[in-house]
């Protein structure tokens, strides 16, 4: 199944207007939905805080402030605030429900050594970091010396445990709501679970036809394959038979080798991060950033940590020098709104490892990391939407095979030099969905999309393409689904137009 299709539209970075035709994917969405069949794309709605079905709250409302100034940390001195920060948090943390640690305006320093062991650490559920705003007059957090490899404030639960319940027993179709389980005595509603497998057997039907390299040894031999945990939350009980509240994004398909599984889940949840300005010290540094060049440009200054977080959020905030921004593991239901990257280039900005429904939405990337928003290592259903990126930024697709991920009415960037080892390829599995991308280049591209001769180039399974843009001339072989070249379709941004029906029922695209 081989396409190769050129596109060509003038203009530099100007894209003239077409006129909008709905997409014939999204009526299949629409229909499939109605009739309950499979729809050919994944149903990206159930993204974000809470899966996008309430707002999060203003937590000066209703939570407990804890002022980091009555802890010892004061801003605008040259004395380092890490302790007095993290003494905010303790006490926080202390109360039933968690709280507010509030920065006033001013300027806080961390980092007083080069110790990458040392961090601001958030164990507890319901902790949100709160600044003044990230503008002129707001908070900043700046970190002074680099601590290479370490991030400066984690969010992780103490507790990462976890234990087996049970066994799937059917297969079951992507899309779908249903498992059949071989002992439901400890499953209950409203328990998360992660749905477990790996095994070369069902990695290599999973991809069929496409041939996998020798090279990709982590999908080989006894302990090889594709590892999928995919999070779910329960909402229904029938004996022996469970319904999720969010959608499976990739088909069950019992093999012999090994068995999928259902395990526990251990998370935090309602923690958050808004209003603040990060810096750091790489501002000062004397080169200039070199993609993987040394530890120190790839990872010396590390921003922000949320790993096994559960509806939880990082919004309003501003990063500014830094090697590394937003790191995710294991996410779930989050949302990442309205940040910015500024300032001296560095190497990753978001980035969505594991999880399920990591929601990045009105975001600004410019050219300040050499990669825009990311994902990997066996996420399913990150959504990247309504975000700019700049011209020749590369998208983030760091193998591990994440699958069924939307990147939806996106300005500007390329999906160029993927990254990940070579050992943990193919770059995605099925289902990447580019909607609505306008295409941001400098040179042309011709973008082989399972190249099984070149390192450096990228593998994805079968992406489809839908209302694909550019400002240069773009040549695809090996893609799954090329529509609507060269137009913007309708719905303008594919999530929020699967949201509106799941919520609503509505059709923003059917004429009234």
């Amino acid at each position: 199944m081989k396409n190769f299709v050129t596109l060509l539209i003038t203009g530099a970075l100007a894209f003239s207007a077409q006129a909008q035709t709905v997409s014939p994917l999204w009526q299949d969405f629409v229909e499939a939905k109605r009739t309950g069949k499979t729809p050919v794309l994944p149903d990206f709605s159930y993204a974000g805080y809470h899966f996008s079905e309430k707002p999060i709250p203003d937590v000066l409302k209703t939570k407990k402030v804890f002022k980091v100034t009555d802890y010892g940390a004061l801003p605008n001195d040259d004395k380092f605030d890490d302790a007095g920060i993290q003494a905010a948090i303790n006490a926080a943390e202390k109360v039933v429900g968690g709280g507010v640690v509030f920065f006033s305006a001013g300027k806080y320093l961390i980092a007083p050594d080069e110790d990458k062991e040392k961090h601001i650490r958030i164990s507890k559920s319901g902790i949100v970091l709160k600044g003044s705003g990230s503008g002129a007059g707001g908070t900043q957090i700046h970190q002074v010396n680099m601590r290479v490899n370490g991030r400066q404030i984690i969010f992780k639960p103490e507790d990462l445990k976890t234990s087996r319940l049970t066994a799937i027993t059917k297969d079951a179709p992507r899309e779908s709501f249903w498992v059949e389980v071989a002992d439901a005595s400890k499953l209950k509603v409203g328990q998360d679970v992660v749905v477990q497998h790996r095994s070369e057997e069902y990695t290599r039907w999973y991809f069929a036809p496409l041939d996998l390299k020798p090279q990709w040894t982590r999908l080989v031999g006894e302990d090889g394959g594709m590892q999928i945990k995919e999070i779910h939350s329960i909402e229904k009980i029938e004996g022996k038979k469970v319904k999720f509240k969010n959608p499976l994004h990739l088909d069950i398909k019992l093999v012999k080798s090994a068995p999928f599984e259902l395990h526990t889940f251990a998370s935090m949840e309602e923690c958050g991060v808004e209003d603040i300005l990060f810096t750091s010290n790489w501002e000062n540094y004397p080169e200039d950033f070199v993609h993987h060049k040394n530890a120190i440009h790839d990872n010396a200054y590390m921003a922000l940590g949320m790993e096994y977080a559960k509806n939880s959020w990082v919004r309003n905030c501003e990063f500014h020098h830094w090697n590394d921004g937003i790191f995710f593991r294991a996410g779930y239901g989050v949302s990442v709104l309205n940040i910015a990257f500024r300032g001296k280039k560095g190497h990753t900005s978001v980035h969505a490892r594991t999880g399920y429904g990591v929601l990045i939405k009105n975001c600004s990337f410019n050219e300040s990391q050499h990669h825009g928003a990311g994902t990997g290592y066996s996420a399913a259903g990150t959504v990247v939407t309504q975000c700019t990126q700049g011209v020749d930024q590369n998208i983030d697709i760091h193998s591990g095979q994440p699958y069924a991920t939307l990147y939806d009415n996106i300005k500007g960037g390329i999906f160029s030099n993927l990254g990940g080892p070579e050992p943990g390829h193919p770059n995605h599995g099925k289902h990447l969905v580019l909607w609505n991308f306008e295409h941001a280049s400098t040179k042309d591209f011709n973008y082989n999309f399972w190249d099984m001769t070149r390192r450096r180039n990228f593998t994805i399974a079968q992406p489809i393409l839908v209302g694909f843009k550019a400002n240069k001339k773009i040549t695809f072989e090996n893609a799954g689904i090329l529509q609507q070249q060269g137009e913007e379709v309708l719905p303008e941004s594919l999530f929020e137009a699967q949201l509106e029906l799941r919520l609503t029922g509505k059709n923003s695209t059917a004429k009234k």
